[in-house]
């Protein structure tokens, strides 16, 4: 095996698939990147069992084959290297020898018998996202997936597919976040939505590689597993099993007092009060909306207390709740318009935060029940 690769090339296709190495791998070859040639290319392989990554990497082919070499090492020699060109010869399947200008390195291989082989998703449902928009939409999901893995389906997002649109959804437990993202999808026929729930610390890592165009991500899955297909690049995961909440059920329909909230006023009050909040026992910040246009937020602690006026539109019932600061903070700072509307029924169920116009975004967080305030 003999090959000839530019180094930025190269540590581009690396930092992609790296990205599947686990610290702890459950198998040896687990911690080796596979390379293997085509006739102009490389293509990449790394994997931790639940999730795998492959890159092609443009590079002058002299000899084809494949070599499984220690990954971290390998990612990191290359790292070192010159800029310009690495020539790489594999011999005997035992040994790279690698050199580049005025370097000369030598690295063992790898058992690359044992590396499992990982074929393309072959699925019934597939669908393109535009790459900026689905980046963006995990990210602002990503924060209320569940790390409790006793409840294993919560740490994934729901990801449901309908004719015109895509929605991704996050929750555990104490908030939700639901990204709608406008497609068109050509689906199954006699079906009107298809879902898969993903693990959310291998999207979370999808949305890190996805590249800031409007190009296309290409999505497709079947009842075990997904694929997404960006560019040079291909990551693999097996998808979670089992019922997720119907989250449609804790959406409220109807509310009894709804507050339009320039965000940004919002926002900077929650950062005053959790300052304080997190002196405290509890966390705990506190909300008094009155029919008068005023918005009260107060937090308080031993060592002092932070007071809060800002300016709403009201409509409905005043209204005093309470809440965790750090799950409104959260929301908060994962809504990008510049108003916002806070959807309330009472000071025990959950507040909806969504759009003054569209659906784009909808979150909800569950309040704290407070006695004698």
């Amino acid at each position: 095996m003999h090959f000839r690769v530019q180094t930025d090339e190269m540590n581009y296709g690396l930092g992609m698939v790296t990205r599947a190495i686990s610290p702890r791998p459950a198998k040896a070859a687990y911690d080796g990147v596979l390379i293997e040639t085509e006739s102009d290319c490389l293509v990449l392989t790394c994997t931790d069992g639940e999730m795998s990554i492959k890159a092609r990497v443009s590079a002058i082919v002299e000899e084809n084959g494949l070599a499984l070499l220690p990954a971290r090492l390998f990612a990191e020699m290359m790292r070192k290297q010159p800029a310009g060109e690495v020539d790489i010869r594999i011999e005997g399947g035992r040994k790279a020898l690698i050199r580049s200008r005025g370097s000369n390195t030598s690295m063992a291989c790898m058992e690359a018998e044992e590396f499992p082989d990982i074929g393309d998703v072959n699925g019934e449902y597939k669908v393109s996202l535009p790459c900026k928009r689905f980046r963006d939409a995990i990210g602002k999901v990503l924060f209320a997936v569940s790390t409790d893995e006793s409840r294993k389906i919560l740490t994934g997002i729901l990801t449901e597919i309908y004719e015109k649109e895509t929605l991704l959804v996050g929750l555990d437990g104490f908030r939700l976040a639901l990204q709608r993202i406008q497609a068109d999808n050509a689906l199954p026929q006699g079906k009107n939505m298809v879902s898969a729930v993903v693990p959310g610390k291998i999207l979370g890592e999808v949305g890190k590689m996805l590249p800031d165009s409007e190009d296309d991500a290409q999505i497709v899955f079947n009842s075990s597993h997904i694929m997404y297909s960006f560019g040079a690049v291909k990551v693999y995961a097996t998808l979670l099993t089992g019922e997720f909440i119907d989250y449609q059920k804790i959406l409220p329909s109807s509310w009894t007092t709804e507050v339009a909230v320039m965000r940004e006023a919002l926002s900077d009050a929650i950062e005053r009060c959790s300052l304080m909040a997190r002196e405290g026992k509890n966390n705990l910040i506190y909300l008094k909306l009155n029919t008068d246009g005023k918005m009260e937020m107060t937090a308080n602690a031993e060592r002092g207390d932070v007071h809060e006026d800002i300016d709403i539109g009201i409509e409905g019932n005043e209204l005093s709740i309470a809440f965790n600061s750090r799950y409104l903070s959260d929301i908060v700072h994962n809504v990008d318009s510049d108003r916002i509307c806070m959807c309330f029924n009472s000071n025990v169920s959950p507040c909806m935060i969504k759009p003054v116009e569209g659906n784009e975004y909808t979150f909800l967080v569950l309040p704290v029940r407070i006695f004698n305030r």
